[in-house]
C-alpha cells in the first residue's frame, strides 16, 4: 500500500506568514512546498502527490483560483485565504474552505491535519 501524501503546498506571499505556516505542519509531521506566487508554485510542483493547498487568494502576479481548480480537479483539498472580503471568493468555488486572514498557522495546520488521505479520490497529482 502507497503512503499518503503528507506534502502540503503553501502558496502565501508573505515570507513571515509562510514560514509560520510552515513551522506549524511541520510540528504535524507535514512537508510543505512553499511558494510566494502562482509561477513559484507552478514550477515548485512536482514530484509526490499533494495532501492539501492552502492558497492565498491575491498574490502578486494574480487570483489563486485558476490554480485552486486544477488542484481541485484532480481531488486536492483546497483552502483559500484571503484578507479580502469573504465574497471575493465566488460562487462557483464552494469545494474551498475558506479563512479569513488573520488567522492563525496552528488552525490553517489543523483544518490540514482533519483531513483523511484516504477518504480523497486518488492522491492528488500536481498540475503541469
Amino acid at each position: 500500500m502507497a503512503e499518503p501524501a503528507r506534502r502540503v503546498l503553501v502558496l502565501e506571499d508573505s515570507v513571515l506568514v509562510s514560514m509560520a505556516i510552515e513551522a506549524a505542519l511541520a510540528e504535524r509531521g507535514f512537508e510543505t512546498v512553499l511558494a510566494g506566487s502562482l509561477s513559484a508554485a507552478k514550477a515548485r510542483l512536482g514530484g509526490s502527490p499533494l495532501l492539501a493547498a492552502l492558497l492565498d487568494f491575491q498574490l502578486p502576479d494574480g487570483s489563486s483560483l485558476e490554480l485552486a481548480r486544477e488542484l481541485e480537479d484532480m481531488g486536492c483539498p483546497i483552502a483559500i485565504v484571503s484578507g479580502a472580503d469573504g465574497d471575493a471568493v465566488p460562487a462557483e468555488f464552494p469545494f474551498t474552505k475558506r479563512f479569513v486572514k488573520p488567522v492563525s498557522a496552528e488552525d490553517l495546520a489543523e483544518w490540514v491535519a482533519s483531513i483523511d488521505p484516504s477518504a480523497l479520490p486518488v492522491a492528488a497529482p500536481p498540475p503541469t
